[in-house]
């Protein structure tokens, strides 16, 4: 039994991503958004980008939109919850070059959210 747990702790780190590579997937998830979110989704977009922009990421969004809008909510949820978890766990100096982006981008998806 302990050692089923120790590898699914561990396979489950295998697979973590880094919060750079969180910030890039919700990113992609706000752009397949369908919905425009009294222009909160796109606010968001921008400082995400702004983000990408000082960390050196590339940000190119894959995929169309055009999904339902329960779909579209769920998707703005995840990013949001990706984005909380990876600013926490970015390095000080990503912290300090990105962290107003990433919080301007949670404050925009929480805005949207709340005006759909």
């Amino acid at each position: 039994m302990l050692v089923a747990g120790l590898t699914l702790l561990f396979g489950a780190q295998a697979y973590a991503q880094s919060a750079r590579q969180d910030i890039v997937h919700a990113y992609t998830l706000l752009k397949l958004s369908n919905h425009d979110y009294g222009g909160h989704r796109v606010a968001a977009i921008k400082a995400l980008e702004a983000a990408g922009h000082e960390l050196g990421l590339d940000m190119k969004g894959k995929g169309t939109a055009g999904e339902m809008q329960m779909q579209s909510d769920g998707q703005m949820a995840e990013a949001s919850r990706i984005l909380h978890g990876a600013r926490d766990r970015l390095t000080a100096a990503d912290r300090e070059h990105a962290a107003k982006h990433v919080d301007k981008a949670i404050e925009e998806i929480d805005l949207a959210l709340k005006k759909k």
